[in-house]
């Protein structure tokens, strides 16, 4: 059987736009030039500390914790909305009677809130997130959920991991999973193109996910 297993930030949910607006307003109060979103696509990365310091934040003079509680509270400022297609995209794995959990960086308590919030908790079997604002990975919450869905469902499960950044194809190799990517997120799609499937739409991505089932 497949199982497909989402990304949030920046694949269910669009915000890619409202994490460059929450940078900049921490740019400026450093004096630092704004970026634009298609140099955030370009270059942004997990971990997330080479990528400030890229964009001028100086992480020698300045406490990480700090920065991260910055920009997250930068980022609820923003408005943010689910991505084209995700009710339907959801609707469509539950039609084709595959499980589905979600994974991600965010903190667990800010993930189940936002979930709540869109009203699709009730779509996923598990939703795992981080226990910090770190930025860092995912990998050892994919390693628990993966072990979690091999346990309750059998060795030979199909797992597919739907993403948007190259670290999800990290995630999917480490963790024994299929990867697919989603060119509408936080990466451009000539970053992902190199390692993985890419999909421009969330239904493109399930019908990929699917199709070797």
């Amino acid at each position: 059987m497949t199982y497909v297993v989402w990304d949030w930030n920046g694949t269910l949910l669009d915000d890619t736009d409202a994490a460059v607006s929450a940078l900049n307003e921490m740019l400026a109060r450093r004096g630092l030039d704004p970026i634009t979103t298609g140099f955030y696509r370009d270059h942004f990365s997990f971990p997330v500390r080479p990528f400030y310091s890229a964009i001028g934040v100086d992480l020698d003079r300045e406490d990480w914790d700090a920065i991260a509680e910055e920009y997250h509270a930068a980022y609820a400022r923003q408005t943010v909305r689910l991505a084209d297609g995700a009710r339907e995209a959801l609707s469509k794995i539950e039609g084709a009677r595959v499980g589905q959990s979600l994974v991600s960086a965010l903190r667990q308590d800010k993930l189940l809130r936002d979930v709540a919030r869109f009203g699709l908790a009730g779509h996923f079997e598990f939703v795992c997130g981080t226990d910090n604002l770190d930025g860092a990975s995912k990998l050892d919450r994919a390693r628990d959920l993966a072990a979690r869905i091999r346990e309750r469902y059998g060795e030979g499960v199909d797992m597919v991991l739907v993403g948007d950044a190259l670290h999800d194809k990290e995630v999917a190799d480490e963790t024994g999973m299929r990867c697919v990517l989603f060119s509408g997120g936080s990466h451009a799609a000539w970053r992902l193109r190199a390692v993985a499937p890419v999909a421009d739409t969330l239904d493109r991505a399930v019908e990929i996910a699917l199709e070797e089932s």
